[in-house]
């Protein structure tokens, strides 16, 4: 390879990883000082984006304003993306993070900056639609567009050796190195440092010494955002365009960032940072730019699950230590159900059977939808088995249900090339059910296998990555998948006497399916695996010790949830016929994940209510309120009302009903003898103090001037410094 061009690739990789590096700067000093994962950093950085680009179009700043003001009005972006971010990241502390404080419960946070994300992404579009204004006569297609931002940055060519370095190359790397050196400097040169260090190294320590752990918390987590924020508005200026959508991506890429160097190495996060903007480099152009996204996912888990620590980090700022119990999840709950569970799962039966004549009856013709909402029951039991009983939070379940609706899709599809190879016997809508089943399970126990070398907050990340890879591997494989088209003529199952194509077969087919996996998960709960799963989620340790094997568990439980979510993307695929990326995204995780939320500690009883409540909902309430709104602005006058549509704004309903199902946890976790996190932090001088000062059971009760023994005096440790 030509050394000109290793260089110019290198020059484009250090201009993208800056914006990288500083994401995941922030990202990684949140995790230094609270100890927590925050899966909403992405979407503080994607809303910043379009914060800043609005703004930049508000200003009339363009590229014929003089280079003066240009400069200028960069500079006041970026101190407002950073004012932006730290606000937001702020709110995220407050929100998701604060109520979990002294509550043995870490992925309770997770999922509540989870909740916080899709709020926050909601929140972005809205902002994006108000600023957008579409051209004339323009296609805008699915997703939604970019919002241009004018070119503050001349791009002049400096053509240093040989190699393109524009001036906008050199003024974003010379400001994110301002900004790197800056933060540098407000943790080792300020008293606001000082306190951030003193929390990440001992929080009741600090407490004791009159330093407030939670203003330490809120002060990183707001430092974070401004980084975040920071690099977003150079993001904005340099490629010139923002989007409501880049939140989930950037945030995992920060996250491999931060574990590459190492996660609460504040260097490392930067070196991380320039490291994946020159590997992206390199990949785009060696092998394609569709996958490199791809690549750095696949690094992440990589990472995760073999290095944890990173290649420049230390055993000090392991996530999870390894001789530390295992964390309970916060959604898991007992495999046990109310008294009158049963009485309420026979009731739903009676009405699931009756539904298709009633439903005639009434006049609602709505089959179509109740067979999908048994679909979203299916997925939410099958979650349940893998959150619930195994303790395993998985944030990449619809990757499964994309898995088998795409192995029925390519078995029965009239487009499929498989298909055309096969016999007709084989070709079977009923044959593909349980092998869909049994493919997802099979990669079920294929992403196990790094899964189950993490823990806490670092399995679900390695979930949520899986959960990315698939639908990209689906687009980027169009000769056998169809692509971003997707794949036609699934033929739905058929049973009983109604005409082929017929809803009310594929209904009675997910019935009968929910009720099979509904027993034996009952089954299952009951049974010894059951007890080893249960002894796995309370404490892994613990279980190994009285000869349960915590790995073979667990695969176990993500290969049984998988073949759930396996057969129920066939039944999808046959339902509509048609299967393509676009309808396994996150959302769909996150809906099972809300109605196993939802479901709490009701075992499987609790998964399916809280799977039929989101998928009444999904597809009848938000339909009854779409029209109750519009009905409310003609007797006003109002278009906006008129035109209302609450399916636009699902990323909001379900972040909410997510939060809200997550925060009572924090309640009901922490025992009413244990104080919360004020009291506990308040409490510590006291305690100290007695334990020093404590006459001896050998001295009489009237010294109470006795000098404490130096045996009591804990030994002084040198400050360490902030990595």
């Amino acid at each position: 390879m030509d050394p000109r061009l290793i260089l110019q690739l290198g020059v484009f990789g250090l201009t993208d990883g800056a914006v990288v590096a500083l994401n995941a700067a922030g990202f990684t000093l949140a995790y230094a000082v609270s100890r927590q994962i925050n899966l909403a950093h992405g979407s503080v950085f994607a809303l910043t984006t379009v914060i800043v680009a609005s703004l930049a179009s508000a200003m009339g700043v363009n590229a014929e304003s003089p280079l003066a003001n240009r400069i200028l009005a960069l500079l006041l972006l970026c101190l407002v993306g950073a004012l932006a971010g730290a606000l937001l990241n702020a709110g995220v502390e407050r929100i998701a993070f604060r109520p979990f404080r002294g509550v043995r419960d870490p992925l309770g946070p997770l999922i509540g900056s989870v909740a916080l994300s899709f709020i926050l992404l909601q929140v972005a579009i809205w902002w994006h639609a108000a600023y957008y204004i579409a051209p004339p006569n323009v296609h805008q297609g699915v997703g939604v567009p970019l919002l241009s931002m004018p070119d503050l940055i001349p791009s002049i060519d400096l053509g240093i050796g040989g190699v393109s370095v524009t001036l906008k190359d050199v003024i974003v790397l010379v400001i994110s190195a301002a900004a790197a050196l800056g933060g540098s400097a407000l943790l080792t040169r300020t008293r606001v440092g000082r306190l951030l260090r003193a929390v990440q190294q001992d929080p009741e320590m600090t407490s004791l010494c009159g330093g407030d752990p939670g203003l330490g918390q809120l002060l990183a987590f707001a430092a974070a955002g401004a980084l975040a924020g920071f690099g977003a508005a150079i993001f904005a200026a340099y490629f010139g365009a923002a989007n409501a959508q880049f939140g989930l991506r950037s945030g995992l890429s920060a996250m491999t960032a931060a574990v590459l160097g190492g996660v609460g190495n504040l260097g490392g996060a930067l070196a991380g940072g320039m490291l994946i903007g020159v590997f992206s480099s390199f990949s785009d152009y060696l092998l394609d730019a569709a996958w490199t996204p791809l690549l750095v996912l696949a690094l992440l888990i990589l990472l995760l699950a073999f290095r944890p620590n990173g290649l420049l980090g230390s055993s000090q700022f392991v996530a999870i230590p390894e001789s530390a119990p295992n964390t309970r999840s916060s959604v898991s709950f007992a495999p046990r159900a109310p008294g009158n569970a049963r009485w309420i799962m026979a009731a739903l039966l009676v009405f699931g059977l009756a539904f298709p004549w009633l439903d005639q009856l009434a006049g609602w013709y709505r089959v179509s939808a109740a067979a999908n909402s048994i679909l979203l029951v299916i997925l939410a039991v099958g979650l349940s088995i893998v959150v619930g009983f195994a303790g395993l939070l998985d944030l990449g379940y619809a990757a499964f249900f994309a898995i088998g609706g795409y192995t029925a899709a390519m078995l029965t599809g009239s487009g499929s090339q498989l298909a055309l190879l096969l016999p007709d016997a084989l070709r079977s809508p009923w044959l593909a059910l349980p092998v869909a089943g049994v493919v997802a399970a099979g990669f079920g126990l294929i992403f196990g296998v790094p899964t189950i070398r993490t823990r806490g907050e670092y399995l679900a990340i390695v979930t949520l990555a899986f959960g990315e890879i698939v639908p990209g591997v689906i687009v980027h494989l169009p000769d056998w998948t169809g692509g971003n088209r997707g794949m036609s003529g699934v033929p739905i199952v058929q049973v009983g006497p109604w005409p082929p194509g017929s809803a009310i077969g594929a209904y009675f087919v997910a019935l009968l399916l929910l009720v099979l996996i509904t027993l034996s998960a009952g089954r299952l709960a009951a049974s010894r695996i059951g007890r080893s799963w249960a002894a796995v989620r309370e404490d892994d340790t613990a279980a190994a010790s009285v000869g349960v094997n915590p790995p073979l568990a667990k695969l176990l439980a993500f290969a049984i949830g998988a073949g759930c979510a396996g057969m129920a993307g066939s039944l999808f695929a046959g339902l509509f016929g048609h299967v393509e990326p676009d309808q396994f995204d996150f959302t769909i995780s996150l809906m099972a994940l809300a109605a196993v939320v939802i479901g709490g500690r009701w075992g499987i009883a609790g998964a399916v209510l809280g799977g039929l409540t989101v998928a009444a909902y999904q597809y009848v309430l938000v339909d009854w309120l779409s029209g109750a709104v519009r009905s409310v602005g003609s007797v006003l006058g109002q278009p906006a009302l008129m035109a209302a549509d609450l399916r636009m704004h699902n990323f909001a309903v379900f972040g909410v009903a997510l939060l809200l199902a997550t925060l009572p946890r924090a309640r009901s976790i922490r025992s009413p003898d244990t104080p919360s996190a004020p009291a506990r932090f308040a409490a510590a001088p006291v305690r100290r103090l007695r334990a020093r000062y404590a006459p001896s059971p050998a001295r009489s009760r009237g010294s109470p001037h006795s000098a404490p023994s130096a045996r009591s005096a804990p030994p002084a440790a040198p400050p360490r410094p902030f990595d």
